[in-house]
């Protein structure tokens, strides 16, 4: 059985736990859901920083969205803040996985037919394979 790349597992980890406090995520990719509160996770940037003799280290930077209903701005806060408590707690099996402190941005989403509450946290980790230690 082979490893996932990094990004690969901490995305399905984070999807993983986001599922878990009951909130529905989906990709880039995919239709938004109709039942709110949901998050759409996405993987912004990826870069091998260090070579060690035998393993690499890695950085990533994700973006998580919680998008809730214009009227449950307290709920989307609350999530948005749950969901940050578990960037800072991710672990992945068969990686050291650090972080900086994931930063959270709210604003008012026009961009549909539906006015609604966005809250935009942003985390990069740093991974380094644990076949360096």
């Amino acid at each position: 059985m082979t490893q996932d790349p990094p990004f690969v597992a901490i995305y399905l980890k984070l999807v993983e736990e986001i599922n878990r406090l009951g909130i529905k995520t989906f990709s880039a990719s995919q239709d938004v859901p109709e039942k709110m509160p949901v998050c759409r996770v996405q993987l912004l940037n990826n870069n091998s920083t260090n070579q060690f003799t035998n393993a690499r280290q890695y950085s990533y930077s994700f973006q998580v969205d919680v998008v809730d209903v214009q009227n449950a701005l307290q709920r989307s806060l609350v999530n948005a803040y749950k969901i940050m408590q578990l960037c800072r707690q991710l672990s992945i099996s068969g990686y050291s996985v650090g972080h900086d402190e994931p930063s959270l941005t709210s604003m008012v989403d026009n961009s549909t037919n539906k006015t609604l509450n966005r809250q935009i946290i942003r985390i990069n980790y740093s991974v380094i394979e644990t076949t360096a230690f």
